[in-house]
């Protein structure tokens, strides 16, 4: 995986490339053991563990970040979501969380707030927008469980999916269908998607105007196969985007 410096500076935290040398990442954790390795430092965050319901869409990737008077922290990075009740056992609503693991071990997690004044919730929004954040290689690993594809092979079949889907008149992505829109795992290259700018990572809340929220693949892909000429979608962090392909 790429290797990306990413610092933080002034009381936005707002991300700016450096051009120091990256420290040592340490090696790759692996999805299926990184995974259990954040869950359990995050829930030492909240205030009900046990009620905890995470997200993983993305994968870890190498970098370093650099906060407002903080040491430069290399690692393996990645962002998700977490909802968990609060002190007066209501569920607090969906946030940001933001991990590092080094050598095996979480070397900084943060959990975001609901009004989104935080470092997770700024930080993670911006690696998104950057390309940093890649879709996850599979659902999370669980005891027992098949293992999830590796990050080589899953990337290999969502490339598959969208060369298919630019040659059949479609928009050129692949996509993973989530609780909160679809997420994109890739885009052909050549495709009128990518002429729009769009990029695996990013998720599509909308379709002509029609969330598209806890919709199933199917469903997602009649809706794109059912409209014909232009097609607009609503992508988080980015706003409407117009996707102009040939009329049917």
């Amino acid at each position: 995986m790429r290797r990306l410096i990413l610092c933080l500076p002034a009381a936005m935290l707002l991300l700016a490339a450096d051009k120091t040398p990256a420290p040592d990442p340490g090696p790759d954790p692996t999805w299926e053991r990184a995974v259990p390795l954040a869950e359990a430092a995050i829930k030492s965050d909240l205030i009900d563990p046990s009620s905890a319901q995470f997200e993983w869409p993305y994968n870890f990737s190498s970098g370093s970040l650099k906060g407002l008077l903080t040491k430069r922290r290399a690692g393996w990075i990645t962002c998700g979501w977490v909802n968990a009740k609060n002190r007066m056992g209501g569920y607090t609503g969906r946030v940001w969380f933001i991990v590092v693991i080094n050598n095996g071990v979480v070397t900084d997690s943060s959990v975001g707030t609901s009004d989104g004044i935080d470092y997770a919730s700024v930080t993670c929004p911006n690696l998104l927008k950057q390309g940093f954040l890649k879709p996850a290689p599979g659902p999370v690993p669980m005891a027992g469980a098949t293992p999830a594809p590796s990050p080589e092979a899953f990337a290999a079949a969502a490339d598959a999916s969208a060369r298919g889907a630019a040659a059949r008149g479609g928009v050129g992505i692949s996509f993973v269908p989530t609780p909160y829109g679809a997420m994109i795992a890739a885009v052909a290259p050549g495709s009128p998607a990518e002429t729009a700018q769009l990029k695996a990572g990013e998720m599509i809340e909308s379709i002509n105007g029609i969330s598209i929220k806890g919709f199933d693949s199917s469903t997602i892909m009649k809706m794109l196969s059912g409209s014909s000429g232009d097609v607009v979608f609503g992508v988080v962090g980015v706003g409407p985007v117009t996707i102009k392909r040939p009329a049917k």
